[in-house]
């Protein structure tokens, strides 16, 4: 498994759980003078653009787009524009997420922030944070990311539009990702591995 200190990795345990909000909060506060690329992921599943829109016909492997649309239509877009530096959508099969992965880096380089939208990237990368965002009063969980909960750093608790804890609970410094002091509350818990 890879350790990755300068990569947050988020998902969420349902799809409109507010992750991409949360996101684009964080980059927008934390961009101004750090180089953050984001990179949005999905899987190729039959029934999978019901929910990711189309794209184009699946690839055999993966397809790597970077985002050039300020738009903020989709995911990738509204990083763009919330102030990544670089915004990239990758699609892909699970057993080619490594090799997708390795492209990724080829392109964006090995030396920015970064700040994936994919709860399936856990399974292969070891993040500065794994944060896991769940809409309020929703105790469904995805079956594709069941199996990841134990390894959330911060479960967020969602409406949408209002997070606990709030994106300005993350920190971001040369050694990677960090969580600020006074992160733990009542109202939600730290898991660590």
């Amino acid at each position: 498994m890879r350790v990755l200190k300068n990569m947050l990795i988020a998902g969420g345990t349902g799809r409109n759980t507010g992750k991409t909000e949360y996101l684009c909060r964080l980059i927008s506060r934390l961009s101004g003078d750090r180089k953050i690329i984001a990179l949005k992921i999905s899987g190729i599943k039959p029934g999978n653009d019901l929910h990711h829109g189309r794209h184009s016909p699946p690839p055999e492997k993966f397809r790597l787009i970077e985002e050039t649309c300020r738009d903020g239509v989709k995911d990738s877009s509204k990083m763009l524009v919330a102030g990544a530096l670089r915004s990239f959508y990758l699609r892909t099969r699970d057993e080619f997420l490594e090799e997708a992965l390795d492209h990724f880096f080829t392109i964006a380089g090995r030396d920015a922030f970064i700040i994936a939208e994919s709860a399936r990237l856990r399974k292969i990368i070891r993040p500065g944070l794994f944060i896991m965002v769940r809409r309020q009063g929703d105790d469904v969980t995805m079956k594709s990311v069941a199996d990841l909960i134990h390894l959330v750093d911060v479960m967020v608790n969602s409406d949408g539009s209002t997070f606990n804890p709030p994106p300005e609970r993350i920190g971001l410094e040369k050694g990677g990702w960090y969580l600020l002091p006074g992160f733990a509350s009542r109202n939600f818990k730290v898991w660590r591995e």
